[in-house]
């Protein structure tokens, strides 16, 4: 897709934002323009910038979300249009979806936006239909949105804007909680709308770009707040600077027990239901100290309910699981911070577990409640204050999504449990960040102890882990070393 005229549609000009909370500018002084129809790939390492660019773009910063603004953007020719007069034209996919849903079923959701520009019924009906099916995943129209997995959520914030036929469409990471397929479905589903709409504008920031980095015409890279490449006519590049660019790759990590090998966790018979949907099915495993335990599987086959039925968020409804000396079921209740001691928990999205009000109160949070890793909480938190320019005080919720999610991972291990589940680590991490995500987990289990890890990575998870459980409609499919898995059914 190339621009279809030298005019400009969005103009940025000496454009810098702070927040009231931060010292440094999250955008300093960056001037780009974008033409009617390009495929604008944002690069960027996590905190670099781009989220904070992409919500000044369509008019949340500052009119919503407040920050001081310094330059500006000219869009259709003027640079005084409204957050409302802006969503006739601009649509934009958050990286968090939950934070843009306004519903409580999917149809509805689909359907919002369309009412509000009062549509007919059966013009609504007739585009949540068309839109659902280019998404692959039209059985989800009558579903409540929370009981939608992470991915599932992802493509229905997607699939509302996507509705809506908007001029510009600003995607924040939008593949970053979906499994291979679901992935390839959504960049299809963009390429498609790409290449029937030659007057649609799309702004993409994503780390893992696949197939879709044949449709860029330009790259803009983010650099601590700064432009640091404006890559034109991004199809005359080589093979090779195009893949420098979208490498994604784990190194191979060695794999020596240094524990004794012995049965911590064990699931007889689990059986899970949500809003009398049957999730989990007769699911039986073991775990071994000292495990790195991969969880795979499609969106929606039910790896993060087994995640919290295993951590103990989600009451045993059928079925025994055995942590040590600890038993959970139909009969016994175990409180789930008693649970929380043995097995630290990262959540999906890193915004359900953040509750303190400074990084240092987040971070030592279980230290202090537990007793225990209270020295190693506080040389953590100067490790991770020391590495991401931030303050002991900064709030928690002033972070880029990518910062929360290594906040995440450090606050969940610092009480020193035997066990840490992550549910899907990489989740907005560029890939860099990633490496650093992948060795705090490695640093742990190098201490004797176990992991589970929820993700969609065949390369992390072949070179990281030493097995891998494939889920499938809540059954476990295959459950074996990661070398011999070919494809996650």
């Amino acid at each position: 897709m190339r621009s279809e005229s030298n005019k400009a549609l969005v103009d940025v000009r000496g454009l810098s934002i702070r927040y009231p909370s931060r010292d440094r500018k999250a955008v300093d002084d960056i001037s780009f323009t974008i033409g009617k129809g390009e495929f604008v790939w944002l690069m960027g390492d996590s905190a670099s910038g781009k989220s904070t660019l992409m919500n000044c773009l369509c008019g949340f910063i500052p009119h919503i979300i407040p920050a001081e603004v310094e330059g500006k953007i000219v869009f259709r020719g003027s640079d005084a249009l409204s957050p409302l007069q802006l969503s006739r034209y601009i649509a934009m996919v958050h990286q968090d979806p939950e934070t843009q849903f306004c519903t409580e079923y999917v149809e509805d959701e689909i359907a919002f936006g369309l009412e509000n520009r009062k549509l007919s019924r059966r013009k609504i009906d007739k585009i949540i239909r068309t839109t659902l099916e280019d998404l692959n995943c039209g059985e989800l129209r009558h579903r409540r949105l929370h009981t939608l997995s992470g991915g599932e959520k992802q493509k229905i914030a997607i699939a509302s804007m996507l509705a809506l036929n908007p001029e510009v469409l600003i995607l924040d990471e939008p593949t970053s909680n979906l499994d291979r397929r679901s992935m390839d479905e959504v960049l299809k589903a963009i390429e498609n709308v790409s290449r029937k709409s030659r007057v649609l504008t799309i702004i993409l920031s994503e780390h893992r770009i696949g197939g879709l980095i044949d449709q860029v015409d330009r790259v803009l890279k983010m650099e601590h707040g700064g432009l640091s490449k404006d890559i034109v006519d991004f199809q005359d590049r080589t093979a090779k600077e195009k893949k420098g660019l979208s490498d994604y790759s784990f190194p191979e990590y060695k794999r020596v027990h240094s524990s004794p090998r012995k049965t911590i966790l064990k699931l007889d018979g689990i059986c899970h239901a949500i809003d009398g949907k049957k999730i989990l099915r007769d699911i039986s495993f073991q775990v071994q100290r000292g495990d790195i335990l991969a969880v795979m599987g499609r969106n929606g086959s039910g790896k993060t309910t087994l995640a919290k039925v295993i951590s103990g968020l989600f009451e045993v409804q059928e079925g025994r699981v055995k942590l040590s000396d600890m038993v959970l079921d139909s009969t016994h209740k175990i409180p789930p911070y008693r649970v929380g001691e043995k097995i630290g928990f990262v959540f999906q999205n890193p915004n359900h577990q953040i509750f303190e009000n400074t990084l240092r109160e987040e971070m030592m949070f279980g230290p202090k409640n537990f007793s225990k890793g209270i020295d190693n909480g506080k040389r953590k938190l100067q490790t991770m204050t020391s590495r991401e320019d931030l303050t002991p005080d900064t709030h928690p919720h002033t972070l880029s999504f990518g910062q929360k999610r290594r906040l995440n991972v450090y606050s969940s291990s610092l009480h020193d449990p035997d066990m840490l589940i992550i549910d899907e680590p990489f989740s907005g991490q560029d890939h860099e960040n990633a490496l650093k995500i992948a060795d705090i987990m490695d640093d742990f289990w190098r201490q004797g102890k176990t992991l589970i890890v929820v993700n969609h990575d065949i390369d992390f998870t072949k070179k990281f882990c030493t097995r891998v459980i494939v889920l499938k409609r809540g059954r476990v499919v295959y459950d074996g070393v990661p070398n011999k898995l070919k494809e996650v059914v």
